[in-house]
């Protein structure tokens, strides 16, 4: 190759990357200007990976991609109606009893207090028996953030998320493959082999992530389930499954499935708080020395600084959605850079 073709070579890789370049400024310019649709893409493209090889099941049985894609998603919105129209009656009348009932904890809360404060006189310094708590600001930074949302203005997101969402991860499912390679085709030779370690080690570790917090899930349900109703704990399957769910998210999550429980306990009295931790401190020990460092570590690596930094970063940007894919999007982008920096500097480019 003499020197006019390598430096036609080379017009034609920075060309390449010039144009890669402006796709991904172009699509994340996009995404800023229409945060709103972030949450419904990001649920869009994390179901096409998880589903992407049911649907190639059904296409390696001799079903066309698009009759494989709709017998999928028939089958995933027949499941979710099934166990919703099971779950959400009864559920949803226990989360209304307890919604009415949440707003006598500030009345009882004074007395439980005062009640440990005598309880506790012996042992108490002075100093720490003289200390007032303002209970109406206390109730109010605990259930401000409940109280003062608005649940009407939530409404026309959650209909623009059921109705993108199903559209656009259809068309990740249809044309998935076909969009891979588009933007493969686009990477420089050179580059390729990286890119597509890359991609692999994404979607299997997205696939990996998602099986583990299921299989999360479905442990803690099976431990706060009964453990709650063993010990005659009201609302116990609410409170169950919204500590099991809330708990994928990270740091955090462990902390807002206990509050509730423990409001619950102090507003029943009958000596339940001390039992509902127990259940608690059973299912997080369970999760922490089985679930966690044996299916889930395996699937993403992140430092706890930056776990943390992401789970501040993706809630501020994308809400509760954002708290919840905040780990695997911090292991992607970790995962990205450190495999490109190796390969990069095997190739002598840095």
């Amino acid at each position: 190759m003499d020197l006019h073709d390598k430096k036609m070579d080379l017009a034609t890789h920075g060309v390449r990357i010039l144009f890669f370049a402006l796709v991904i400024v172009f699509l994340a310019s996009l995404l800023y200007g229409l945060k709103e649709l972030a949450v419904p893409f990001s649920i869009a493209f994390l179901l096409s990976i998880f589903l992407n090889p049911a649907v190639d099941f059904f296409e390696g049985l001799g079903i066309n991609r698009v009759l494989s894609v709709m017998v999928v998603l028939l089958l995933l919105v027949g499941g979710v109606y099934v166990i919703l129209a099971l779950l959400i009656p009864p559920l949803t009348a226990e989360a209304q009893k307890f919604a009415a009932e949440l707003g006598q904890l500030a009345n009882i809360l004074p007395d439980l207090i005062q009640s440990a404060r005598e309880k506790l006189e012996f042992i108490l310094p002075d100093t720490y028996r003289t200390i007032k708590i303002d209970i109406p600001w206390l109730v109010d930074l605990v259930l401000g953030p409940v109280k003062n949302s608005n649940l009407l203005a939530s409404i026309p997101n959650l209909i623009t998320y059921s109705i993108i969402t199903p559209i656009v991860l259809f068309i990740f499912l249809l044309q998935g493959d076909e969009i891979f390679r588009g933007v493969m085709a686009l990477v420089p030779n050179r580059f390729f082999e990286m890119t597509l370690l890359i991609t692999h080690q994404i979607r299997y570790g997205i696939v990996s992530y998602l099986k583990g917090l299921s299989i999360q899930i479905a442990i803690l349900s099976c431990i706060f389930i009964p453990g709650f109703w063993i010990i005659d704990l009201p609302y116990a399957p609410v409170l169950a499954l919204f500590a099991a769910a809330v708990n994928i998210i990270p740091y955090v999550g462990p902390a807002m499935g206990a509050a509730p429980v423990v409001a619950v306990a102090l507003l029943t009295g009958n000596g339940l708080l001390l039992p509902s931790l127990i259940v608690i401190g059973i299912g997080q020990g369970v999760d922490n020395a089985f679930t966690q460092p044996v299916v889930l570590a395996r699937s993403v690596d992140v430092h706890p600084i930056v776990a943390v930094l992401a789970v501040i970063t993706f809630q501020q940007w994308m809400g509760f959605v954002g708290m919840v894919i905040a780990l695997p999007l911090a292991g992607i982008m970790v995962m990205t850079i450190q495999t490109m920096y190796r390969s990069l500097k095997s190739f002598g480019v840095i």
